[in-house]
């Protein structure tokens, strides 16, 4: 099949899971980049949890392109 068909025919998981990935990368640049005054260990936790996001979100993009989400 057409990746922009599958993409087209799942369209509502994949646009939820790219907006919490563009959220989550948001949040890193601006903890790192803008220099919020955060503790270190708290910057190094909401890193890691973005980071989570990202990967369990690209995942799941992944997944539901190509095995699940039967119409």
């Amino acid at each position: 099949m057409d990746i922009f068909y599958l993409i087209q025919e799942r369209a509502l998981p994949f646009s939820i899971l790219a907006l919490l990935m563009m959220a989550s990368a948001v949040v890193v640049y601006v903890v790192w980049k803008k220099q919020v005054s955060l503790p270190l260990p708290l910057r190094i936790f909401t890193t890691v949890i973005c980071l989570t996001c990202i990967i369990g979100s690209a995942c799941l993009m992944l997944f539901t392109l190509f095995v699940g989400y039967n119409a």
